[in-house]
């Protein structure tokens, strides 16, 4: 019998442990999980940005792509339809014969479908909340900052404080373009205690007028963040931090 496949939770947390500092064999010690395989999945993370295993080609769908749909939206439309209902549904209207097993199997993998949570139901997240904070610039992402409760002047300024001049720093000191800060008009970013900051720092954030279109860069980070939380299961806030950190890890530069 062969060894036992490692989960995707161990594999997120071999990434995780691996981002915090910790060596190869210390990873392999802590989760008593061999060298090769940790050797293995931080490989994976590293060219694919996704610990996720790769579906294999199996045998051929008896439905296309849009009969597959449209038992999706049979689902969607009435919970309580049973698997003889769409048996029938799927004979009636496509002329083919479908399996108990089969239909069964189509049943699972809508649930297991991430993508149904936009059109089917809205998604709501009770265990609490975290407030975020990172940047974006040619050369990457930075770092993803947590914070507790409503961010405030004094918040913003000790986190720009202690990774802003790491952002700087990625920039050529002799750089022909002037580096600019852009940041929307949120009340910590141009408050009197913030303004005094950038003041004593000399930082000039580029000017943006109030009632403007939503136009920051970062705006689509955010975006991109929050579809890929759709695939975990979150229940508290210790988890939505590790998946936070799971997905912001998944980004890849070529995205950015």
């Amino acid at each position: 019998m062969g060894r036992k496949a490692v989960d995707i939770t161990t594999k997120r947390t071999i990434i995780l442990l691996r981002a915090s500092g910790m060596s190869q064999h210390e990873i392999s010690r802590k989760l008593n999980i061999s060298r090769n395989c940790i050797y293995q999945t931080i490989k994976k993370f590293n060219k694919l940005h996704t610990v996720a295993t790769k579906p294999g080609a199996g045998r051929r769908s008896k439905l296309t792509d849009r009969q597959e749909r449209a038992i999706k939206l049979q689902q969607v439309c009435d919970d309580t339809l049973s698997l003889n209902d769409l048996i029938r549904y799927v004979q009636t209207s496509f002329n083919i014969t479908v399996s108990r097993r089969t239909n069964r199997i189509y049943i699972r993998r809508f649930r297991n479908d991430l993508k149904r949570f936009k059109w089917s139901q809205p998604r709501v997240h009770k265990g609490g909340s975290v407030g975020i904070w990172s940047y974006q610039t040619c050369h990457g992402l930075g770092p993803i900052v947590f914070y507790d409760g409503s961010l405030n002047s004094d918040k913003y300024i000790d986190i720009l404080d202690q990774h802003l001049p790491t952002a700087y720093e990625k920039f050529l000191p002799q750089s022909p373009r002037k580096i600019l800060l852009q940041q929307d008009n949120a009340r910590p970013h141009v408050s009197i205690k913030t303004r005094k900051y950038f003041k004593k720092k000399k930082i000039n954030p580029i000017p943006w007028p109030a009632n403007s279109a939503d136009l920051n860069l970062i705006e689509n980070i955010w975006s991109i963040l929050d579809d890929k939380l759709l695939k975990y299961n979150i229940n508290n806030t210790d988890q939505l931090k590790t998946a936070l950190k799971m997905a912001w890890m998944e980004i890849s530069h070529d995205t950015i």
